[in-house]
């Protein structure tokens, strides 16, 4: 029998809900939380890198008073242009690094899926390469 004066409640029984997902589905989602992850930080970081470099492009813009350019230069002219110190071949890198960014982290889902062993995700995420790659190459050949 249980003290009335004491303070501790009564353990409750714990019951299943229809709202509580199945242990096997906790499990299952516990183990993408790695590939969540290293999809955030990519994203994260790559956006604040080409954010960075962006800044960095206008910033040599003003101190050598170059004009911002209207057209981004072919692609093989960027890294000429970046080691030059032009500002338009900063700001021309910005923009490929933003591009490049989320390939980078389909890339990363695909491998992370695969290792998982979740074949019919990593057929999904190709997919979604895919569809980025034919994006990228449509506009470049503009």
């Amino acid at each position: 029998m249980s003290d009335l004066n004491d303070p501790t409640p009564p353990p409750l029984a714990v019951t299943p809900t229809d709202d509580e997902p199945p242990a096997r589905v906790t499990i299952q989602t516990a183990a993408l939380d790695p590939i969540y992850d290293v999809a955030i930080r990519t994203v994260t970081w790559g956006f604040r890198s080409g954010a960075a470099l962006l800044a960095i492009g206008i910033i040599v813009s003003l101190v050598q008073r170059e004009p911002l350019g209207t057209v981004a230069e072919p692609f093989d002219e960027v890294a000429p242009s970046v080691l030059n110190g032009e500002a338009a071949g900063i700001i021309d890198l910005a923009i490929l690094w933003m591009v490049s960014t989320p390939v980078v982290t389909v890339v990363m889902m695909i491998v992370g899926f695969f290792r998982l062993g979740d074949r019919r995700y990593a057929l999904f995420s190709l997919v979604a390469l895919a569809v980025l790659g034919i994006s990228i190459g449509l506009a470049l050949r503009r």
